[in-house]
This record gives structure tokens, sequence and C-alpha cells, in this order.
């Protein structure tokens, strides 16, 4: 008699979707009487509380679009969503720092400016983001429970996002293209206006800096330049070259490579240290040897030495 074949054993790689983040927390809703050690998941907008790291099945899960408020109180993380309220405590400052970081990426699809997080970090949270935007631009990904069926257009995926696109605010891609001259003087960015991106120029007329932002609108599959003829262009990719040819040329994308932002090293913080200076020798003249001698028999004489 044939004997049943045992299930397969599940593993946390398969049973579960890997996380943008995830570690150890003192979590306390409005179900706990008290605050209890769970193993943490954010994925997307998913919010997911499991008894250990190994355990496939979650105790608890937060929708993120109901997220309303995040703030630090009392050495926790408070997340206010509508009809309750969630406190975490991390195991550190920093990752305390790091979940508030992730949720309000996740939530608002844009890192926030005002993280207290090194650069490495940021970086990662850039990546995460970039990884979700691809996520959701994939047809059947699923976003979050209870989410529209027809969410506004998504982001390009990742491999169609050009080099110069940086996940940085109004004010930070001015400052970027101000440091990085010599490597570009167009950046593309996330839209203000709520929808598809934004490009910043930043160039020199007659000794005089020019600074110029302009909209860039998602329509469709497509984007439209916002300018005074609106022009159409089919992907970010055509975007770029649209700003280059206008420009004739005189408009030139910043690429990642030449870039100090996002966890990158400054170009000169990369190039090699220069051996330290050995202090400056006075030059080998006996005259002004002999003259360094008294005056400095003459100070401590003075001085009492």
């Amino acid at each position: 008699m044939a004997q049943p074949v045992p299930p397969p054993r599940r593993d946390r790689a398969r049973c579960r979707s890997r996380h943008s983040y995830e570690g150890f927390v003192e979590k306390r809703g409005p179900r706990d009487q008290g605050y209890r050690r769970v193993w943490a998941g954010l994925r997307g907008l998913t919010l997911a509380f499991y008894g250990g790291p190994r355990d496939c099945e979650p105790l608890e899960m937060l929708d993120l679009g109901e997220l309303v408020a995040v703030r630090a109180e009392g050495g926790g993380l408070v997340l206010r969503l509508r009809g309750q309220e969630v406190t975490m405590k991390a195991e550190s400052w920093e990752a305390q720092e790091m979940w508030r970081g992730f949720i309000l990426t996740m939530a608002e699809m844009k890192v926030p400016t005002d993280l207290a997080l090194l650069p490495g970090h940021l970086f990662q949270l850039s990546e995460a983001l970039r990884e979700e935007r691809d996520r959701r631009a994939t047809p059947g990904s699923p976003v979050t429970p209870g989410s529209p069926a027809t969410p506004s257009p998504p982001e390009p995926p990742l491999s169609l996002v050009p080099s110069c696109f940086f996940e940085v605010t109004r004010p930070e891609a001015e400052r970027l293209l101000e440091r990085s001259a010599d490597g570009g003087n167009m950046v593309l960015r996330p839209g203000g206006h709520g929808r598809g991106v934004s490009v910043t120029t930043r160039q020199e007329v007659n000794g005089t800096v020019q600074v110029k932002h302009y909209k860039v609108n998602r329509v469709d599959q497509g984007y439209v330049v916002d300018v005074d003829t609106p022009h159409r262009c089919s992907s970010l990719a055509e975007v770029v070259q649209y700003f280059v040819e206008s420009s004739k040329g005189s408009l030139q994308p910043l690429h990642r490579e030449y870039s100090p932002r996002l966890g990158e090293r400054d170009p000169q913080s990369s190039a090699p240290h220069p051996a330290p200076r050995r202090a400056l020798q006075p030059p080998h003249n006996h005259g002004m040897a002999e003259e360094l001698a008294k005056k400095l028999q003459l100070r401590r004489a003075l001085t009492g030495d």
C-alpha cells in the first residue's frame, strides 16, 4: 500500500513575500492589554505582525492605506489609522526612525525629507521605493487589501526610469545640480503636483544662474510636458530627449554616477586621500637659524622657563 506523500515543508521564503523592512518590535493596539513582542514586516501598504520571524501566518495586519499620521511619542512610534491607533517600540532609536521612514515612504510613495538617518539608510529607502513602484506597475500585483480596483496610472517600471531620476524635493534638486555642475544640469524628480514627474534645470546665461522647473503630467500611457505648447512623450526617456533637443544640447541629464546624493559618495571623497603633509621645515640658512635660536633663548629668559 502506497504511503501518503507528506505535505511540503513550508518555509518563510515560500509562504511569505519578501518584506521591504522587518524586525522585532514591541506592539500595542486596541486589542492588546499591554505591549507584546512580535515580528513585524512591511510590504507595500501592508504592515503585518507575526509571532516570530519564521512564522508564515500573520497574527494581525494593518492597511497603511488607512494611515492618517505617524508620530514619535513616549519612546515609541504611534500610527494613527482610521478607527484605531497602534504603537510600536523598536529595539533602538535608529530602528524606530527606519520604521518611520519605511512606513511613510510606502504610504506616500516618496522618501520623507525630515529623516535623521545616514546616507546609506536613505539610499535603502530609495531603492525600496523604486522596487515598490515596479511591483505596483506589474499587472495583477496587489497593493493592499481593500485598495481601489482602478488606481491612478502607475509609475513606470524601474527598468524604464532614466538614470537622471532622483527621489529628491524641489529644493534638494536645486542643490543637487549646484553641487554636480560638471556632471549635468537637468534632473527628473517626483512631481510635487501629485501626478507624473517634474524636471529641474540649471543653466548659467550671461553670468546669471537660471533655475527652472517644469511639470510633466502622466496621461494614459504617456506623458505631457507642461510648456507653452504642451508636448506629448511616450516615455520618461523621451521626456529627457525632448529637453535635450529643444535646448539644442545645452541641457544635459545628470546621471547617477556623477551625483553625490542618495548614499553615493561625493566624487571628491572617492579620490585617494593625499598623504599627510609633513611640518614645514625652515630653509637651511645658518644666519636665520642663529637668529631664531637667540629669539627662543630670550623668550625663555623672560618667561622663566
